[in-house]
C-alpha cells in the first residue's frame, strides 16, 4: 500500500509543481483530433476529490474523475472551434494568465525555500484537516482598525455589540460575528490557520484575510481523535499537494509585502484625494476635456529598476481594467484604493522582474499559460451554456404555485436617507432637519445616493437584510424618529425612520426573480448535460485505462 500512495503522491506532486503537466506527461485519453486528458490532471484531480470531498478512493470514483476531465476537454474544444480565441475576452485572459504565470515562476524562483515541504508540514496539515471549529470575528478593512477592535474586546466589550458596529452583514451583525461550525478548508486560510493556533476563549492578533483583516475568537475546537499513521500514509499524496498549494500561496503573498517596502509607494496627495472623491462617488463626472487632463496627472511615484517609477491617473485606470470585478468593488474608501493601487504596483513589479530575468522564455511559462487559459475556456463555455436559454414560463408558474406559501415579503419599514461624504457634513444636515428642514429637499440637493435628486431620498419600504447593521436601530425607533449619522462604506448617512409596513405573501411578479434564481441552477445541469451528451456522440473518445495502472494500484489499495 505505501508504495501505491507514494505513486499517488509523485503524480500529484508532478502536477502541482508547476501548475502545469511536464513535457511527453503519459495520455490517458484522446479527445477528438488531439485533445488529451494527462495522467497528470487525472491525479490532480482524483487527489483533490479525495481531500476536499472526503469521499474514499475507488475505482468508480477514478473512472468518474476521468469521465469528468474528459468533458471539460469536450467543452474547451468546442469553445475553441467557435473561435473563442478571436474575442476580446479571450485576449484579456491570456493577458492574465501571462502575467500569473510570471509571477509564480518568479515567485517559486524566488522563495524556493519557503516553499519546502517538510514532514512536519504534512502532519500539522493532516491535524488541521481533521479539526473542526466554532468561532466568530470582528471585521475591519485595515490593520489599524482591527487593532482597535482587538483593544476594545481586551477591554471588556462585547463581540455582540462591537459585531453589530461592524457588520454590513445584518445575520453576522445579529450572532455576534459567529461564523457558525466549520472545516478544513470552509474558510480563508489564514483566518483558518488563526482559529488553528488561538487558544479556545482567547483572541487573534488581527488576521490578514483576502478581504479585510479579522480578529478571532474561538469558541470551540475539536480534533478527530482516531487519527492514525495508517490513515496520514494512505492520504500523504493528496495532503502534500495541499501543503504546497498553501506554501506557494504564502510565498507569494510574503513576496508581494517584501517588494512593497522596496518600491515605497508615495502617493501625490491633491490627484489621490480626488481620485478617492471620484471612486466613492463623491465628485461630480468630468467632461472630455478635463477627463483627459485628469488622467495626464502623477498619482503614485516608487523605486523600481525594470518600469517607470511614475504612474499616472490613466495608468492606473488603464492597468485596474484588467483586474476582477470582485477586486475592483473593493476599493470603497481612501485606505482600500491605496492597497488597490500597491497592489497594482507590486503585481506589475514582479512581472517586469519576471520578464528581465527570462522566465517568459522559461518551457514551463507556456505551459501554465495553457493550462489557465483551458480553465478559463472550460469556465466561459460552462457560464454561456447557463445563461443560453432561459427557464420556460410555465415552469416558473408550476414551481411558484407548489411552493407560494414559501414567498413572503418580510417586516419593512419605510425610510429616507441623506447619505454625504463626511462626518462633519452629516451632523450638519442632520442639525437642519432637526430644526424643521424639508427631508426630500435636502435630500434632492445634499444626497450622494443615485437616485437621491429623483427620489428625495426615499428608500421605499426596507427590509432588516437590506438595511444590515442599520436594521436594528432603524428598526427599534419610532415612526418620524431621525437617526444617525451612521458610517457606510466611509461615507456618512443620516436616516428618517416611516412607517410599518407588515410582512404579506408576495405576488407571482415579485416572488418571479426568486423562483428564477431557484430553477436556473437545474435548468443551467440540464443545457449542460445536453451539450456534453451532443458533443460526446459527435467526438471520438479513447481510453487508455493502461495509463491508470498506478492511480487504480492506488485505489484498490
Amino acid at each position: 500500500m505505501r508504495r501505491a500512495v507514494a505513486l499517488l503522491a509523485a503524480l500529484a506532486l508532478s502536477a502541482c509543481a508547476a501548475d502545469a503537466p511536464a513535457d511527453g506527461a503519459e495520455v490517458v485519453a484522446v479527445v477528438g483530433d488531439g485533445g488529451v486528458v494527462t495522467l497528470d490532471e487525472v491525479a490532480d484531480a482524483y487527489a483533490q476529490t479525495i481531500v476536499q470531498a472526503g469521499i474514499p478512493a475507488s475505482a468508480q470514483l477514478l473512472d468518474a474523475t476521468v469521465a469528468s476531465l474528459v468533458n471539460r476537454r469536450l467543452l474547451i474544444q468546442d469553445a475553441l472551434a467557435g473561435r473563442i480565441e478571436a474575442t476580446p475576452e479571450y485576449r484579456a485572459a491570456r493577458a492574465q494568465a501571462e502575467a500569473k504565470a510570471l509571477v509564480d515562476l518568479y515567485t517559486a524562483r524566488e522563495m524556493a525555500d519557503d516553499l519546502a515541504v517538510t514532514d512536519a508540514d504534512l502532519r500539522l496539515a493532516f491535524v488541521q484537516m481533521n479539526t473542526t471549529y466554532d468561532a466568530r470575528h470582528l471585521y475591519a478593512r485595515d490593520r489599524e482598525a482591527a487593532e482597535r477592535l482587538r483593544r476594545r474586546v481586551l477591554a471588556g466589550e462585547s463581540f455582540e455589540a462591537l459585531a453589530r458596529e461592524t457588520f454590513a452583514d445584518s445575520a453576522l451583525a445579529a450572532t455576534g460575528g459567529r461564523v457558525g461550525p466549520f472545516g478544513h478548508d470552509d474558510m480563508d486560510p489564514a483566518f483558518e490557520a488563526a482559529a488553528f493556533r488561538t487558544p479556545v476563549g482567547q483572541v487573534s492578533e488581527p488576521v490578514r484575510t483576502a478581504t479585510g483583516y479579522s480578529v478571532v475568537r474561538v469558541d470551540a475546537r475539536a480534533t478527530n481523535p482516531l487519527l492514525t499513521e495508517s490513515e496520514f500514509a494512505r492520504k500523504l499524496g493528496p495532503i502534500r499537494r495541499y501543503v504546497r498549494k498553501r506554501k506557494r500561496t504564502e510565498a507569494r503573498f510574503a513576496l508581494s509585502r517584501r517588494l512593497r517596502d522596496e518600491l515605497a509607494p508615495r502617493f501625490y496627495a491633491d490627484t489621490f484625494d480626488r481620485l478617492v472623491a471620484f471612486a466613492t462617488g463623491a465628485a461630480p463626472n468630468l467632461d472630455a476635456e478635463a477627463l483627459a487632463e485628469w488622467r495626464r496627472r502623477p498619482l503614485v511615484r516608487f523605486d523600481s529598476d525594470v518600469q517607470d517609477g511614475v504612474w499616472t491617473v490613466g495608468r492606473v485606470e488603464d492597468l485596474a481594467a484588467s483586474m476582477t470585478d470582485r477586486q475592483r468593488a473593493a476599493v470603497q474608501d481612501a485606505a482600500t484604493l491605496r492597497d488597490f493601487v500597491e497592489g497594482l504596483v507590486v503585481r506589475h513589479e514582479l512581472v517586469a522582474r519576471a520578464r528581465a530575468s527570462g522566465l517568459d522564455r522559461d518551457p514551463r511559462f507556456r505551459q501554465i499559460v495553457d493550462r489557465q487559459l483551458d480553465d478559463w475556456t472550460f469556465e466561459t463555455a460552462k457560464r454561456r451554456l447557463r445563461f443560453d436559454g432561459d427557464v420556460p414560463e410555465d415552469s416558473l408558474r408550476a414551481y411558484w404555485a407548489a411552493r407560494a406559501a414559501d414567498y413572503v415579503l418580510p417586516e419593512r419599514v419605510e425610510a429616507r436617507e441623506v447619505l454625504v461624504a463626511s462626518r462633519a457634513e452629516a451632523d450638519r444636515v442632520l442639525t437642519e432637519l432637526r430644526a424643521g428642514a424639508d427631508f426630500a429637499a435636502v435630500a434632492r440637493e445634499r444626497s450622494l445616493r443615485p437616485g437621491g435628486a429623483t427620489y428625495g431620498g426615499a428608500l421605499g419600504p426596507v427590509s432588516r437584510a437590506q438595511l444590515g447593521r442599520l436594521a436594528g436601530p432603524v428598526f427599534e425607533a419610532a415612526p418620524g424618529a431621525l437617526l444617525g449619522p451612521f458610517e457606510v462604506g466611509g461615507r456618512y448617512v443620516v436616516v428618517e425612520r416611516g412607517r410599518d409596513v407588515g410582512p404579506r405573501p408576495m405576488t407571482y411578479a415579485e416572488a418571479r426573480p426568486l423562483v428564477r434564481q431557484a430553477l436556473d441552477v437545474p435548468f443551467a445541469q440540464r443545457r449542460l448535460a445536453a451539450a456534453v451528451a451532443r458533443l460526446r456522440e459527435a467526438t471520438p473518445v479513447r481510453v487508455d485505462r493502461d495509463a491508470l495502472a498506478p492511480l487504480l494500484a492506488f485505489s484498490a489499495s
